[in-house]
């Protein structure tokens, strides 16, 4: 058997399976059919087909068009030679393919939600499209008569809901559980907190129902407790696990309570609110839990390249101090060479032969500290494009804690349609957090009741329009101007107990991708100011 066709039988045994579960779960959910239609309070079938139609695409529409007819057909007593049967099942069909595709091709959301805003995307189309879909399909079985245009409106809601509800409980649950494995490793696994969690949507629902005939509509808000403990505790998956369960509770206790079809749709739309409370809380857990994962990997990160830079500037420094007591040496012993050789006493020929080989030793230990410097001098730069605001996001992000120990503000000025920068981004993060870092410090340490101002700025080189100038600038007490003359050599500081490392590693990297870095003069007492150049991405920038 080819494998082209292997694979089309088993695309159709996939289908014919998607459609024998679409029959089945509208069956299971058929409770209180509100009119002639047969429309249910929660239509699980449309989450179901909605999390398959983002997955597949387009392909799956003629799998729900048979699905929805089959549906109608043997529930609902339409026939397939019904003028509604197969328009309406087109219409919900194409209504629901046209949806996902937007999601995936033109808001392109991921299927496994990892952001907040995949999340937000999908209830919003979910919820326009799923109006849309009711408002043309009641229109389509009003015109065949199966429906009173007197009563569109609320033959419209009823529908609405019973699909919106079904994708708001379903969908995200289905798409988490397809990647479930690597998901379910950050969800505590605590039976006796999952048991307990269970028990608080159990008694949520005992609370409202209660063993009365009549329920407790305004106790519902005992719903949403449980899922803000489940979501909290276990994020996006965890709070899809906990809707499903109290959707589930929640439509056996109306039907053993025997609510009418008003009644149940009423605690659809309350359930409605829930679900979307819980989804929304669960993305949040998540996207905070991985941005901790992150705001951790960036800063050890951060703190490996800070090592690893502090460390070759300092070599560049040591060879460099040592280079000049060396070439003394060598200057001293060839002195003494001269004096030798004009006959001082002693064996001349062995002095000379001893200081020859001082002299010689020295000026390979010179030559072994100038390669050494060379090498070290070169670095070692990722080079990529990057766009300059989220590098600076990063360092601000890394700074928000000590700036607000020290209640300083950071106030950023971005030109308009700046260009790409062409950098290695973690070495301009740590150049931008070492000018911060050092602004910062200087006005904690400064007197005076004033406010504790830094602007950062960023702009087109003037003059040179193939690089990109940033400014730091404070309101501190600025530089001397000895010390702003030598402030980006090595050890040079103005803090008690500093290395005066951090501003020489800077220049260092600016230098080292083609920029340049420099005071700018301030009036005494005026604060501190320094710029620097980076380059723009010229391919990018000519486009």
């Amino acid at each position: 058997m080819s494998r082209s066709l292997t694979h089309t039988l088993d695309r159709i045994g996939q289908q014919g399976a998607y459609v024998a579960l679409y029959v089945t779960l509208d069956w299971l959910s058929l409770i209180q059919p509100f009119v002639a239609l047969g429309i249910t309070p929660w239509n699980p079938p449309a989450g179901l087909s909605f999390a398959l139609f983002l997955s597949q695409g387009w392909r799956l529409v003629p799998a729900t068009v048979l699905a929805i007819a089959l549906s109608d057909v043997i529930l609902r007593g339409l026939t397939m030679e019904s003028a509604e049967t197969l328009p309406s099942a087109l219409v919900i069909a194409l209504g629901y393919a046209g949806a996902a595709w937007l999601l995936r091709r033109r808001v392109r959301i991921s299927l496994g939600l990892e952001g907040h805003r995949d999340l937000l995307w999908l209830l919003g189309i979910a919820l326009a499209a799923s109006l849309a879909i009711a408002l043309v399909v009641v229109a389509i079985f009003a015109a065949t008569g199966r429906a009173e245009w007197a009563s569109f409106v609320t033959v419209a809601v009823h529908f609405w809901v019973g699909d919106v509800i079904g994708i708001a409980v379903l969908t995200p649950f289905l798409l988490l559980m397809s990647g479930w494995r690597g998901r379910l490793r950050a969800v505590p696994h605590n039976p006796v907190e999952m048991a307990l969690q269970l028990a608080a949507i159990g008694l949520g629902l005992w609370v409202i129902f209660g063993l009365e005939r009549s329920d407790h509509f305004e106790f519902s808000y005992t719903l949403f407790l449980p899922l803000v403990w489940i979501a909290l505790r276990g994020g996006l998956i965890g709070a899809t696990w906990g809707i499903v369960a109290t959707q589930l509770g929640l439509i056996l206790a109306v039907q053993l309570k025997g609510f009418d079809a008003a009644t149940v749709t009423q605690f659809q739309v309350l359930m409605l609110a829930v679900a979307v409370t819980g989804l929304v809380l669960g993305s949040v857990v998540d996207e905070r839990r991985r941005a901790e994962l992150w705001q951790k990997e960036h800063e050890a990160e951060l703190a490996h390249a800070a090592r690893g830079t502090a460390t070759a500037e300092l070599a560049r420094a040591l060879a460099h101090e040592l280079n000049q007591p060396l070439t003394a040496l060598v200057g001293f012993a060839r002195a003494a060479q001269t004096h030798l050789d004009a006959g001082a006493g002693g064996d001349p020929a062995k002095a000379k032969t001893m200081v020859d080989r001082a002299a010689q030793q020295a000026t390979r230990a010179g030559e072994i500290l100038r390669n050494l410097r060379e090498f070290l001098g070169r670095g070692d730069l990722r080079v990529e494009r990057r766009d300059l605001p989220s590098i600076l996001r990063h360092a601000l992000e890394t700074m928000r804690p000590l700036s607000e120990q020290h209640r300083v503000s950071i106030d950023v000025r971005l030109a308009p349609g700046l260009p790409d920068a062409l950098v290695d981004p973690i070495q301009v993060e740590q150049v931008l957090i070492n000018l911060l870092r050092n602004s910062i410090e200087e006005l904690a340490a400064s007197e005076g009741g004033h406010a504790r101002e830094i602007v950062v700025e960023a702009r087109s080189a003037p003059g040179d329009p193939a690089m990109i100038e940033v400014t730091v600038r404070d309101n501190g007490p600025g530089f001397d101007a000895d010390i702003a003359a030598r402030l980006f050599t090595p050890f040079a500081t103005t803090k008690q107990g500093g290395m005066g490392l951090g501003l020489s590693i800077s220049r260092s990297i600016v230098e080292a991708h083609g920029g340049r870095i420099w005071v700018e003069p301030m009036p005494p007492g005026r604060g501190a100011q320094i710029r620097l150049t980076l380059p723009q991405d010229q391919a990018r920038a000519s486009e």
